[in-house]
């Protein structure tokens, strides 16, 4: 009997260890990379409007994705390196667009139609902007 609590507390003190450990990964940071999310250290302060067109395609006959637009975007993160993605229900990808950013004022669209997502089955935009 005292072996088996013993054991159990054993196995109490290695998981309250590991999760302790866990739990001082800190998430993300400007330091490292993690699977966490978190506001890091941006090129823009104050937020991004990000949007998107859909055009018509009559092959199969539906409405997909043709640009993402972005307005607001400080000129610091003109040049740097972006990645949008289009996503579905449950957050799953849709398609993916890299490039660098390039600025006509405060704003820049990206033409996505090559990646021929039904403009139907977005649920978000995610951006991205590296550098």
């Amino acid at each position: 009997m005292n072996r088996i609590i013993l054991a159990g507390a054993a196995g109490i003190v290695a998981v309250g260890a590991v999760s302790a450990s866990a739990a001082s990964l800190g998430g993300v940071n400007t330091d490292s990379v993690g699977v966490d999310s978190s506001v890091v250290a941006s090129c823009d302060t104050d937020g991004i409007i990000v949007d998107y067109s859909v055009a018509y395609a009559a092959t199969p006959a539906t409405y997909r994705v043709a640009t993402v637009d972005m307005s607001g975007v400080a000129t610091t993160c003109n040049s740097l390196a972006y990645r949008i993605t289009l996503n579905g229900a449950g957050g799953v990808s849709l398609g993916e667009s890299t490039g660098t950013v390039t600025l006509t004022g405060n704003a820049m669209s990206v033409n996505v139609a090559s990646l021929e997502v039904d403009g139907e089955s977005v649920t978000g935009v995610a951006l991205a902007i590296v550098g």
